[in-house]
């Protein structure tokens, strides 16, 4: 069977000088795939994709493209990845992921969420009907993704001689994880597949919290099928200009329990935050609420780690969290 290969980036800049980041690519397995890509106009609303990534604007300028080396493709390419992972972050932020979906805030739970989006825009990407560009389209996907990684590694205040180490390591774990998606996608049947992507989910991005019954991780999954089928679909037009038509995430009302009863979770929102909140500052961790911010405000990262706090519409910025309204 053909492997996929995930690109280890080649051309991220250096945190420090001495580093070493493999640019070698990790193979897995290659699943069953539908024979075209971007057949069908989409039958969802445009409302729920992320507005354009508001970039520096450098790959745009044609002076700075040409005095940075890039060609016409090359910069159009970046952007195109910038727009296709800021649908993904877009989307894996979605406040019901952490909610009723109850997926922890901790680094590694948030980043294995988003790159469960990423890896599914990347299928579309590496499908054999998708055109070359799209091979090197992904490439900077992944490019994005680790540039994000290394300022939400600054942010959890570690030593800077350490976070390569630590990227080397988030990568690892990656993409073990995004190969064992990919494995769960070899079954024949459909509840194979959803069986077995449950199990990844479970393990990967719920990190086998035990309390969760079977229901509560398959409808995670059956959301998972469902959404990267549409972005198999998705029209090429919209796809290239990373306006994405995500579902909203599952409700995950009246849960089943294993043994069919409907579950009844011990902890409320508030208790379940709290105690997150608490584990990870002990664990000498940084909880950064990116999740329960006023209605119109992101929260974002400098290259170096550090929050601040934008609104999407006014865009006026600033480094302290926004109050909320007081009801």
């Amino acid at each position: 069977m053909a492997s996929i290969r995930y690109s280890l980036h080649s051309s991220l800049r250096p945190a420090v000088s001495s580093r070493n980041v493999s640019s070698s690519l990790i193979p897995g397995s290659n699943p069953n795939r539908v024979d075209t890509v971007g057949s069908s106009a989409p039958s969802r609303s445009l409302s729920n994709t992320k507005p354009q990534l508001q970039a520096s604007g450098m790959w745009s300028s044609p002076f700075l493209s040409k005095l940075l080396g890039l060609t016409s493709s090359e910069s159009t390419r970046i952007l195109q990845s910038q727009s296709l992972y800021a649908s993904c972050v877009h989307q894996s932020n979605q406040k019901t992921f952490y909610k009723t979906g109850k997926i922890r805030r901790d680094f590694k739970s948030k980043h294995m969420l988003l790159s469960l989006h990423v890896w599914m825009v990347h299928k579309r990407l590496i499908h054999p009907s998708t055109s070359d560009s799209g091979k090197l389209i992904q490439e900077s996907l992944f490019d994005r993704l680790w540039e994000d990684t290394l300022s939400r590694i600054r942010s959890q205040g570690l030593p800077e001689l350490t976070v390569n180490s630590h990227l080397k390591n988030v990568q690892k774990y990656t993409f073990s994880s995004l190969m064992g998606f990919d494995h769960a996608l070899t079954f024949e049947s459909e509840e194979e597949k959803l069986d077995e992507l449950g199990g990844e989910l479970w393990r990967k991005v719920y990190m086998r919290n035990e309390k969760l019954p079977v229901d509560h991780v398959l409808r995670l999954a059956k959301y998972v099928m469902e959404e990267k089928e549409m972005v198999m679909n998705l029209e090429e037009g919209l796809f290239e200009r990373g306006e994405i038509p995500w579902a909203k995430p599952p409700e995950w009302r009246n849960v089943l329990s294993d043994d069919g009863s409907v579950f009844q979770d011990d902890e409320t929102e508030e208790e379940f935050l709290n105690r997150q909140k608490d584990e990870i500052e002990k664990s000498g961790g940084v909880f950064i609420d990116d999740i329960d911010l006023e209605e119109g405000w992101k929260l974002a990262l400098t290259d170096g780690g550090k929050v601040y706090y934008y609104h999407e519409r006014t865009r006026e910025s600033t480094w302290v969290k926004p109050e909320r309204k007081k009801a």
